[in-house]
């Protein structure tokens, strides 16, 4: 299920692209809705986003635990 939350601007035109953070690091590709560039991740990429999420989950679960 794609989080419309979640959005990065197309590279083309500047159209919120939603998508899904485990689905990108799984090699999907997301698509434009306005002029249909696809998006994805470079495989050389993946352990580098993959470790900014696992960092970011532990923030958001330690700022939790804090309140």
């Amino acid at each position: 299920m794609i989080n419309s939350e979640q959005t990065i601007p197309c590279p083309v035109c500047k159209t919120k692209i939603p998508f899904d953070t485990n689905q990108l690091l799984q090699g999907m590709q997301f698509v434009c809705p306005n002029c249909q560039a696809a998006i994805g991740l470079a495989e050389e990429s993946k352990p580098l986003v993959k470790e900014t999420m696992q960092k970011f989950e532990e923030l958001k679960s330690n700022m939790s635990k804090e309140q």
